[in-house]
């Protein structure tokens, strides 16, 4: 019969604390993107009710141009919110996580002075943390590039001779 050492009890704590509050930082910016999509989609469908209802009063060309303008700067702003909103909670998420791993590491006795590849291993998953981080605003930038590009003002065409 195999005997448990008070490390291995004390290590087993320390492992089932260090899961449970990466699930709960996990949980709650799960939460948080959960709130924001919901306030961003009723948003989206009160502001496009409003609109649709502009656009089927519209009389002319000119009133529809004047219609755009008036729809799409909120639209835009709404969309820069949103990313924003997604980037704050990864950033929050990410310094959570940080903050979860360096302590989790100072439990078990690791500290500056812990072996090199135990810093490695640190140093590899704080490098994933960024990389992640910078991929996340790159892809953020261009979807908000193509969302400026697709709210630009329409222009009318002149019609063909027959």
């Amino acid at each position: 019969m195999q005997t448990t050492t008070p490390e291995q009890i004390r290590a087993a704590k320390t492992y089932t604390n260090a899961l449970m509050a990466l699930s709960q930082v996990a949980f709650s910016g799960v939460e948080r993107l959960t709130a924001l999509n919901l306030n961003v989609a009723r948003v989206a469908l009160e502001d496009g009710f409003a609109a649709s209802n502009s656009l089927l009063q519209a009389r002319d060309v000119s009133e529809l141009k004047n219609l755009q303008t008036t729809i799409n700067a909120p639209a835009i702003e709404h969309c820069a919110a949103y990313f924003r909103s997604v980037q704050e909670i990864a950033a929050d998420s990410q310094q959570q996580v940080a903050q979860l791993v360096t302590s989790y590491f100072a439990t078990l006795g690791f500290d500056a002075t812990a072996k090199a590849g135990t810093n490695a291993g640190f140093d590899m998953f704080s490098k994933f943390v960024k990389d992640t981080n910078s991929m996340f605003e790159a892809n953020a930038k261009a979807v908000g590039d193509a969302t400026t590009k697709m709210m630009a003002p329409v222009t009318s065409h002149p019609k063909k001779a027959a």
